[in-house]
């Protein structure tokens, strides 16, 4: 594990010990001792699940650290300029905007008579970061309508009627972590969005299954994507490793609100003084 997910995970101990601390300083030796105990096996018992569920490392970027539910590889992206993204999903007719990071995985599916028990799964990251570092070159660029413009573009490709005053998308909050201490706490919305048609996965029309979170953190709009084969055909173990991994990645989140900006470049200094 690295030394910032060891120093994060001692940091919430130490929180916990402390507070149960200030709580039992009035209480007397043995009772007060009873309870850090169990305190303390109840925060490894968490660290535990939440360890076997997600990659020790975190992903790091734009100052997002996350962890990813375990298997999940990462799809590398373009090296020059003008080079073919293949994050972009090719199973989409329109580019994801603001797409920043994509992982796959393969999942266990109940299919009659198919040769092969596993197909792919995807989880995208989309956010407004790029757009506040295009900002310096295009003014005209709009940072705050990266949402607004993921759900246009997942819209037109589901066939849903697009997320306007007039017509809400009804999105579920989630309120995280649910029941622990630990880690700090956040809310978020995600909604499911049912495709009806097959996609070609693979050369394979396959029915698949999106889920949109959205999670803001001052001015930074944080958007997942995950596609997934459709609940009629993924194995319910798998289920649980897939929604289960993700709602504990959320729970560990961590999302810096600081807008990027690009560093300036000017001439070097050796810092020697005059």
């Amino acid at each position: 594990m690295s030394d910032k997910s060891s120093n994060f995970w001692t940091r919430g101990l130490l929180a916990v010990l402390a507070g149960i601390t200030g709580s039992t300083l009035v209480g007397c030796g043995s009772q007060a001792y009873e309870q850090r105990l169990a305190e303390t096996a109840k925060y490894y018992a968490y660290r535990q699940r939440v360890d076997s569920a997600l990659e020790l490392h975190a992903w790091q970027k734009y100052g997002i650290q996350m962890r990813l539910p375990k298997d999940f590889q990462e799809i590398p992206g373009p090296v020059e300029e003008d080079e073919h993204d293949g994050r972009q999903p090719d199973f989409l007719s329109r580019p994801l905007p603001g797409l920043i990071g994509a992982w796959q995985t393969e999942v266990y599916v109940e299919i009659p008579e198919r040769e092969s028990p596993s197909m792919p799964a995807w989880i995208f990251l989309c956010t407004n970061h790029e757009r506040f570092l295009n900002l310096q070159i295009d003014p005209t660029d709009t940072p705050e309508l990266l949402l607004e413009d993921l759900s246009n573009a997942l819209a037109a490709e589901l066939r849903y009627e697009p997320d306007t005053a007039l017509n809400r998308w009804t999105y579920e909050e989630t309120r995280a972590p649910a029941g622990t201490p630990y880690v700090p706490k956040k809310t978020y919305e995600s909604i499911k969005l049912e495709d009806e048609n097959e996609r070609n996965i693979n050369k394979e029309r396959v029915r698949m299954q999106f889920r949109l979170i959205r999670y803001y953190v001052d001015q930074i709009q944080f958007c997942l994507l995950t596609v997934v084969p459709h609940d009629e055909i993924l194995d319910r173990r798998d289920w649980r490793k897939v929604y289960n991994g993700i709602d504990l990645m959320m729970e560990n989140l961590v999302v810096s609100g600081e807008v990027p900006r690009k560093q300036l470049s000017g001439p070097a200094t050796s810092g020697a003084g005059i």
